[in-house]
């Protein structure tokens, strides 16, 4: 276990997270819904990561969400509750997602953040 690549795969899901919670609060004309899923994406995508890095758990870089939080749920069954579905979009829907869906994107990554800081034993 690599514990700066541990490191470096939760700072790169918090600065995705940040992203996301910046281009949210633009103005409402301003923001791009596109960029928005996509960071939300690559932020889960990181913290799943950095959790599997941290229980020595193989996993392939390109893996979708969905395959890292599977690998997840085998290891802790907290992550049984976790619930993709906020960003489990339509391609398409990512380039006009409502507010509310973009919010409720965010406040999965937020949870996927707290939800691997309690399985670490951080919080």
């Amino acid at each position: 276990m690599d514990a700066n690549q541990i490191n470096s795969k939760f700072e790169q899901a918090d600065q995705y997270l940040e992203a996301a919670k910046s281009e949210l609060n633009r103005p409402a004309e301003d923001v791009v819904p596109f960029m928005v899923c996509r960071s939300v994406r690559h932020s889960i995508s990181n913290y799943l990561q950095g959790f599997l890095l941290k229980h020595g758990i193989a996993f392939d870089e390109a893996a979708t969400v969905e395959t890292l939080l599977e690998k997840c749920r085998d290891l802790n069954s907290k992550f049984d509750g976790f619930d993709l579905s906020a960003i489990t979009f339509a391609k398409d829907d990512e380039y006009s997602a409502a507010f509310d869906e973009m919010e409720n994107c965010i406040d999965l990554a937020m949870h996927a953040k707290k939800l691997v800081g309690e399985t670490n034993g951080t919080n």
